[in-house]
Order: C-alpha cells, then sequence, then structure tokens
C-alpha cells in the first residue's frame, strides 16, 4: 500500500459538487470575487435545483468552506476600489521595480507620497479654473 497515494473522498452530494465545481471554474475564468457568502448561496441554490431536502443538506460551517477553498485553490484577498481589476502578479512586479527605483534615486520614505486619480482631478481643477 503506497502511503503517498491519495485517498478518494465520497461526497455526500456528488450533483451539487460537480455543479459547484463548474461553476466556480467558470466565475473563476470571468474574475467573480467568489466570497464564502456567495459560494454558500450558490450550494444552496444547487441543492434546490437537485432537489435535495432540507433535512438532508450540509452544514455549511467555517470547515466545508476552508475544505472547499482548499480544494479549488482559493485565496482570501481584500479588495478595495479598483483593486479587483489589478493583476496582483504585475501589481507584485511593479512594486518591486518602484522599491528598487526609490534606493537607486535615493529617495527617503518621508518624501514619498500616495495619490489617486480624485488628487490629479482636484490639483487640475485648481491650476486650469482657478
Amino acid at each position: 500500500m503506497d502511503r503517498n497515494a491519495k485517498c478518494v473522498q465520497q461526497t455526500q452530494h456528488p450533483e451539487v459538487t460537480e455543479m459547484m465545481d463548474l461553476w466556480v471554474a467558470r466565475a473563476m475564468e470571468d474574475g467573480i470575487d467568489l466570497t464564502g457568502e456567495v459560494l454558500c448561496q450558490k450550494w444552496i441554490k444547487f441543492a434546490d435545483l437537485a432537489g435535495i431536502p432540507m433535512d438532508k443538506r450540509l452544514h455549511l460551517s467555517d470547515g466545508w468552506l476552508a475544505w472547499f477553498k482548499a480544494r479549488h485553490n482559493l485565496k482570501n484577498r481584500k479588495q478595495h476600489g479598483e483593486a479587483a481589476s489589478a493583476d496582483p502578479e504585475a501589481v507584485e512586479q511593479d512594486q518591486q521595480r518602484l522599491q528598487g527605483l526609490i534606493t537607486e534615486c535615493g529617495y527617503r520614505l518621508h518624501d514619498i507620497f500616495n495619490m489617486d486619480e480624485t488628487g490629479l482631478f482636484y490639483a487640475y481643477v485648481l491650476y486650469h479654473f482657478a
């Protein structure tokens, strides 16, 4: 017996699991934010479609959610504003590039500021219309 072989686990509701697997794959392709709440609501919707009686349904606990996320390699990330549209790998590369420039040019941390489009618009209006 091979100790490294993985054991195939049977799910209680394979029809719902199959629907969830297909939906998650499609949602990831479409860039949908897959929160724990969304995953649980989808499971309930698919259980309704499969006709699973309420007393036979899974208890969608934190443990179930952790197992499901691990199975699909889903990670928790907080995203604010336009963060959902940014490629995480590109962001990491740009952060490293900026840190290199800061070091190379000799900037001190207290000379570095963060500004978004709102600040740029405000400065534009003051400069052009004042």
